[in-house]
């Protein structure tokens, strides 16, 4: 069990790092052709969209929409919604200044094609 963890956890450092790298390439995106686009726009625009996957949405909302992600599929990462780190002698999140970035955590969102998935049964 602890052998999973540490896998999970070796896993999910390298999805960061991997999704650190393309955030620098979509930022000079940004920087030129693509000012008007969020760096999660551009990742899925300009990286992860080609003829096959299309659309792309969390497991939550597929499933929501009554179809199921077929096992095995890898996700594509983004950034989720930042949240504020919260210091340990307080019990309010620090206020993020200007130039305090590092104050801020953006945790991996999870996402799927439409390649990815299938209608569920209607027994399902």
């Amino acid at each position: 069990m602890e052998t999973q963890t540490q896998d999970y956890k070796s896993n999910k450092a390298e999805r960061r790092k991997e999704l650190r790298e393309l955030s620098k390439i979509a930022k000079q995106f940004q920087n030129g052709a693509c000012p008007d686009m969020s760096i999660n726009e551009i990742l899925i625009h300009h990286f992860y969209k080609d003829e096959n996957n299309q659309e792309f949405k969390t497991l939550y909302d597929w499933s929501k929409a009554g179809f199921k992600v077929l096992k095995g599929s890898k996700s594509f990462v983004i950034w989720g919604k930042p949240k504020a780190i919260k210091d340990k002698n307080q019990e309010a999140p620090i206020k993020k200044t200007e130039d305090e970035e590092e104050n801020e955590f953006y945790p991996l969102c999870y996402l799927f094609s439409n390649a990815q998935v299938n209608k569920k049964d209607a027994k399902e």
